[in-house]
Formats: structure tokens, C-alpha cells, sequence
């Protein structure tokens, strides 16, 4: 199914103080947002505020925004509306609470807010995977098997100003490159969920196969040395031929006993009692076993119905979310009941046929509230599942086992009632001899019987698990395939906008004006351009800023990119950038901002803002200073 391209938009901004009082409360817009001010006023605090409400590590706080206590952001994720709330503390790694709604509707209803942690537990997920579902990201990976959270995600949304220029990622201590690799990855649309978790069935198919493989050798080479069946009609067919030896025997005893005088013992009934004891013993665990064994039917018959119904549910909310977005733009110009021409009424988000208002954003995030509650439901059912069908099996295979100690036992108990303990002669006494030895082979065959349903069971997982593995080579090839088109045709959009912004810088660095190729390393986290980075510090900044908004204007071209359409520079005029090449940047990503017809969302700092974009258009807040600063604390 089509699903939304990933977007984010922050809406609004408040930074509540200790004494709850209000330090920072601002309204953003879709475009281009700009926070100005003279330097030292606070415009980075209030990047770093951005960054850490969507789910950044931020530790680093300055002494002004430790006064305050918490950062909420009223955003739109995927178009719907959510509120989100964060702690704001020295340490970090701070859980994240989600109102699923607008910031003023939160104020009011304490009891619907949802906090999660920082790390995912065994009870609850993380914020990250709740940023995930909201996004509709899969959750992800890498193959350092080290998670990719939201801050991971971030840090190629965020420009800050402590970031070396020769990286394009922003700076971490202990950062893996294949955790980079996968971020690009995710962010620019070439990573597969469906192609990693068939590389990871994969994986595990040939373990398993490998496994099943070894242990059906082994069992089969036992009993092709012992000389016995390797299939289940001889087993059954050898257990009825003891069965038969068996009553011949009891036969043969009996014919004995009529022959011979019988002296009885009182060790008659003592042993008559025993053997019943352990016959009840034996129909009980035969009767537990069968209960047993007909609830985990019945449970999981419900779990399977149970799944099969929420996967419908989430499959139809989608598809409701889908329909409503292509019909959505269609207006209704006509009664459907009476077919009368409606008066059209031209107020903005409201009904034309009952005139009520719309609330559509909060119905996508109730919505996206309702399939994230459904998907971690479905995910914990399925390991219910999984768990009960393995304990079914066992209670399967127990079960022949058990009813045939009972059936010995029972045989038994039937000898020693009709004919009661006396003294045996030769002839009985080894027809008693050989009729235990039957009693033990018919028991070692039931043992096998289940030894050999296992080889049987397991030679026909190898051919299921042959099968499995031929089709997902094919499919992982296929997905391969497509993934190695889309990276090449995402890092040509890429190279194309950025040699376009290099060729409309000034006059400042010669390699610019005539440079041909673009290559980006995210594994290394490096670039060049023509093979070659030996510029100048402002020049290097330049170069940076222009391959990170790339990779944004990118993401508004092509369909299949994950960048959720919001990117964050705060260091726009870092490394002595001058006061007209900053401008210049400035207008340059104006307008190929107003150019794109596909919401997004621009947010930057600076100091030296261009003089044709100081309006009530772009900028949000007033031109902050030391008088003024972003923060009133």
C-alpha cells in the first residue's frame, strides 16, 4: 500500500521556566523560518531546544537554558497534529511525553498525555519508536546491531555550529560508520525494511536449515546403524507385531495357569492395588495432557483470530487514511439524499454539507495513536503465538508416549485380576521374562514412533526451508537491484543541486564556478568535490551547508526519500562566512524553497539576515539582542 512520505513540521515552540512562567513561545510556519539577532542573544540555545523536543541528546546546556524546565513543540508529523514535552536536565537521555492533539488542548487533559522512555524496555517502547510509527519509518538496525534512534536520525537534520566542517553528520563521540551508512540509508529512501528483514529471514533460514540438516544426518545415521525404521508406517507396523507377540504370550501364560494348581498369596491384592495406583496415575496425566492440549487449540485458534482482526484493522486504517487524502480535495457540490445544489459556504476547514467544523488533524493523530497501539498489540500477540504452538508440540508428542505406559499397565492389571499370584513353574516364569521384554520394546517403539516423526517432521521443514530460502534469494535480488537504481538516481539529485548552489556562490573560491563531480562518503563521513576539499574555512562551511540542503531539496523531488522534508542550520555564518556570501546563501535557499510546489519546512539562525527576507514572511519572532535576548528569564 502507497503509504505518506515522512514529514515533519514544527508548528510551535514554548520553553516553560521553573517557576512555570514562559521564557520562549513562538508560532513557525511551512518554508523558510528565520530566528535573527545579534550574536550571543540566544538563537543557538533555541536550535538546541529544536533538536532535543524531537528526540536529540543534548547535554550541553548554558546556564540561561538550565533555568528552564521543560521544551513542549506542537508539530505536525505526517499531517498529523501531536504535542510533545520534555524534561530539560543536565544530564540527558530524558523520557518524551506525546499529547496526541494541539498544544492548548493539552493544557487541559493531563490524563491523555503518554510518556515514554528513552531506551526501549520489556514492557514499553521507546520515544524513538513512537517517532518511528509516527513517520511510518521501520524500525531499524544497523549491522553493528546497535538500535538507529530518532537523535540518530537528527543528526543529519540539525547544522550546529560544534561540528567539525569536514563532517557532514553532526559530531558524535563514539560514532560507528555503518550506523552512518544506515541513517543515509533510511533518510535517503535506498534502505528496504522488506529487503532487510529478507536478508535477516534469510540469515536465519540458513541457520535453521543448516541446523535441521545436521540433526536429521545425525538421527538418520542412528538409525540406519541400529537397524531400525526410518519411517512412521514401519514403526507403527512393528509395534502392532509386538502387540500381536504380546497377547500370544499372555495366551500362552493363561493356558499354562489353567493347568497348573494355583496357590494364592496375600501379595495378590497388595500388587493388584500398586498397579492400579499407577494405571490412575497414568490416565490422569493422560486426561491432563488431552485438556491441555484441546485449551492451547482453543487459545490458539483465538490468538490467530485475534491477530487476523487487528492486521484487518490496521490495514483498513490505512487504507481510511489513504482514501480520505485522494478524496479529500474533492468537494461536495450536491445533496447526496435529495441531489439539491448545495450552498457552498467559504469557511476554511469546515463541513459543506453539515457546515460543523473539521478537526483533521486530530483525527490523523488519533489515528496514528490507534495503528501504533494496533502494530505493538499485533508484535506482542504474534510472540504469544509463537510461544503456545511450541508448547502444543510437546504436549502432542508427550501424549502417545503416555497412553501406551497406561495400555502396559492396564495389561497388567487385567493379568494379575484374573489370574492371581501363585507359584509359577519354569515355563511361566520365562514366558513373564519374555512377556516384559515385549512390554519394554513396545514402549522403546514409542519412544521411537516419536523419534521418527521428528526425522519425518524435520525432512519436511528442510524442504519447506529449501524452497524459502530459493524464493528470498530471488526476492532479495530483485529488492537489490531496485535499491542500487534509487541510490544512484538519489546521490545524482543530490550532486546536481549541490554543483547548482556551488555555482551560484560569489565570486569566492575558483573550484566552485568550474567544478563537475560531487562524491559523498556517509560511511566515512566525507566529500569532495573533483576529488579534492583543500578549501578555505568559509569556503569548506559552504560547501557542507550546500550538500545537507541538497540532500532537503532532494527529498522534495523524489518520491522515495525518507528525509521528512525539515532541516535546521545554525551555522550558516560559522568559519568567518562574511556578511554578503551569508546573505547570498540565504537568498539561494529562499528560493528554491518557494520554487518547490511540496510542503516542507526551513528553520535557520543568523546575524546577518538579507535584507529581502527581513519581513513578517520568514521570520519568526522579533530581531533578538542583549537587551532582548530569545529567553525571558
Amino acid at each position: 500500500m502507497t503509504q505518506d512520505r515522512p514529514s515533519l513540521q514544527l508548528n510551535r515552540l514554548i520553553i516553560r521556566t521553573h517557576g512555570n512562567g514562559t521564557a520562549f513561545d513562538e508560532v513557525f510556519h511551512s518554508g523558510v523560518n528565520i530566528i535573527r539577532g545579534n550574536n550571543s542573544s540566544g538563537k543557538s540555545t533555541i536550535s538546541n531546544f529544536i533538536f532535543y523536543v524531537l528526540g536529540g541528546d543534548y547535554r550541553n546546556w548554558t546556564t540561561e537554558a538550565l533555568k528552564c524546565k521543560e521544551v513542549i513543540a506542537e508539530v505536525f508529523i505526517n499531517n498529523a497534529l501531536i504535542t510533545i514535552k520534555r524534561e530539560v536536565t543536565e544530564t540527558g537521555l530524558k523520557p518524551m511525553s506525546f499529547y496526541w492533539g494541539n498544544y492548548d488542548k493539552s493544557k487541559n487533559d493531563s490524563l491523555n498525555w503518554e510518556t515514554y522512555p528513552y531506551r526501549k524496555t520489556e514492557n514499553q517502547i521507546s520515544f524513538s519508536n513512537v517517532m518511528f510509527n509516527a513517520l511510518s519509518f521501520p524500525e531499524v538496525k544497523s549491522q553493528s546491531n546497535s538500535n538507529i534512534t530518532i537523535h540518530q536520525i537528527l543528526r543529519l537534520l540539525y547544522l550546529d555550529q560544534d561540528t567539525p566542517t569536514q563532517s557532514l553528520f553532526r559530531f558524535e563521540r563514539f560514532d560507528l560508520p555503518l550506523t552512518r551508512e544506515a541513517i543515509s540509508e533510511i533518510l535517503l529512501g535506498v534502505y528496504d525494511d522488506e529487503l532487510y528483514n529478507s536478508r535477516l529471514d534469510l540469515k536465519e533460514s540458513i541457520k535453521n536449515h543448516d541446523e535441521k540438516k545436521k540433526e536429521y544426518e545425525s538421527l538418520n545415521i542412528v538409525f540406519s546403524q541400529t537397524g531400525n525404521e526410518t519411517n512412521v508406517t514401519g514403526v507403527l507396523t512393528e509395534i502392532e507385531k509386538q502387540k500381536e507377540t504380546l497377547i500370544k504370550i499372555d495366551s500362552n501364560i493363561s493356558e499354562l495357569r489353567e493347568k497348573t494348581k494355583i496357590r494364592t498369596t496375600k501379595k495378590t491384592a497388595l500388587n493388584s492395588e500398586k498397579v492400579q495406583e499407577i494405571l490412575i496415575k497414568h490416565k490422569n496425566e493422560i486426561r491432563d495432557l488431552k485438556s491441555q492440549i484441546n485449551e492451547f487449540y482453543i487459545e490458539i485458534a483465538d490468538s490467530r483470530q485475534f491477530i487476523t482482526t487487528l492486521e484487518k484493522r490496521i490495514f483498513e486504517l490505512k487504507s481510511s487514511l489513504l482514501t480520505k487524502k485522494v478524496l479529500g480535495e474533492l468537494p461536495l457540490t450536491h445533496c447526496p439524499q435529495c441531489l439539491s445544489k448545495l450552498d457552498l459556504i467559504d469557511l476554511e476547514n469546515s463541513c459543506h454539507l453539515c457546515k460543523q467544523p473539521l478537526e483533521e488533524e486530530a483525527e490523523k493523530a488519533n489515528a496514528k495513536r490507534l495503528l501504533q497501539e494496533m502494530q505493538i498489540q499485533v508484535k506482542e500477540s504474534k510472540a504469544l503465538l509463537d510461544s503456545k504452538s511450541k508448547k502444543l508440540a510437546f504436549l502432542i508428542g508427550e501424549l502417545p508416549i503416555t497412553q501406551e505406559k497406561a495400555r502396559s499397565v492396564q495389561k497388567q492389571l487385567d493379568s494379575s485380576i484374573e489370574n492371581p499370584q501363585s507359584t509359577r513353574d519354569e515355563n511361566i516364569d520365562s514366558l513373564l521374562v519374555e512377556k516384559g521384554g515385549v512390554e519394554k520394546n513396545i514402549e522403546f517403539l514409542a519412544y521411537q514412533l516419536k523419534s521418527v516423526e521428528l526425522l519425518e517432521l524435520l525432512k519436511k521443514e528442510l524442504g519447506l526451508l529449501f524452497a524459502k530460502i530459493s524464493k528470498l534469494k530471488i526476492e532479495i535480488k530483485d529488492k537489490e537491484t531496485l535499491q542500487k537504481r534509487n541510490n544512484q538516481q538519489a546521490i545524482k539529485k543530490i550532486s546536481d543541486y549541490t554543483l547548482t548552489i556551488l555555482k551560484a556562490d560569489l565570486d569566492r573560491q575558483e573550484e566552485f564556478n568550474r567544478g563537475n563531480k560531487i562524491e559523498i562518503d556517509f560511511l566515512r563521513d566525507s566529500y569532495s568535490l573533483d576529488g579534492g576539499n583543500n578549501f578555505s574555512a568559509s569556503s569548506k562551511i559552504y560547501f557542507k551547508n550546500s550538500i545537507l540542503f541538497s540532500i532537503f531539496f532532494a527529498s522534495l523531488e523524489l518520491d522515495f526519500f525518507r528525509y521528512p522534508r525539515f532541516i535546521l542550520c545554525d551555522n550558516m555564518e560559522d568559519k568567518g562566512m562574511e556578511k554578503i556570501r551569508t546573505q547570498n546563501f540565504q537568498n539561494i535557499i529562499t528560493k528554491m524553497s518557494n520554487a518547490s510546489e511540496t510542503k516542507h519546512q526551513i528553520i535557520f539562525t543568523t546575524s546577518m539576515i538579507s535584507e529581502e527576507l527581513n519581513t513578517s514572511d520568514y521570520c519568526v519572532g522579533k530581531e533578538y539582542n542583549m537587551g532582548h535576548k530569545t529567553l525571558e528569564l
